[in-house]
């Protein structure tokens, strides 16, 4: 029966966010070169899913729980988050770090596909499950799961001057 679930359990898929997010003219996403990127994902996905199988007084309940978020940048980098990130706001300030979950591009994705990046977000679930054979409660764990989402931007370089 806990296999039975394990096999039948549906993992939210992570939603990707950064920031900087901006547009560039031609229209594309973009984060910038040496700026302090925030990573998070939406927090309606970190939850824990749960799938119960039964039948009759025999039953199992495997639950899933998330335990951290990995971000692989695209460009050969990568960081472990120990949850959802934080979202971006004004009130943080202009270039600040995030708190959790941020990444510093060291270079541009000119000369990648389209000049683009293509980043993943993997949330890792913890799984465990619940139930009865029976007679007498039962109950144990699954190897740990992940699941995945990909997000296309490009990371620009911006040039300034600064004259005092």
């Amino acid at each position: 029966m806990a296999a039975q679930a394990f096999e039948q359990l549906r993992l939210p898929l992570p939603v990707p966010r950064h920031s900087p997010d901006v547009r560039l003219p031609d229209g594309r996403d973009a984060t910038i070169v040496g700026e302090n990127t925030w990573i998070w994902t939406d927090r309606g996905v970190w939850h824990p899913a749960v799938q119960r199988v039964q039948v009759g007084p025999v039953w199992a309940e495997v639950t899933a729980t998330p335990v951290g978020m990995t971000f692989a940048s695209g460009t050969g980098g990568s960081m472990t988050c120990s949850g959802p990130g934080t979202p971006y706001e004004r009130s943080y300030g202009l270039h600040a770090a995030s708190p959790d979950c941020g990444f510093v591009y060291t270079r541009s994705s000119v000369g990648q596909l389209n000049d683009e990046t293509g980043a993943g977000w993997a949330i890792q679930w913890s799984v465990s499950w619940v139930g009865s054979d029976g007679n007498a409660p039962v109950g144990g764990d699954f190897p740990q799961m992940l699941s995945r989402a990909r997000a296309t931007f490009a990371v620009a370089e911006v040039q300034a001057l600064r004259a005092n």
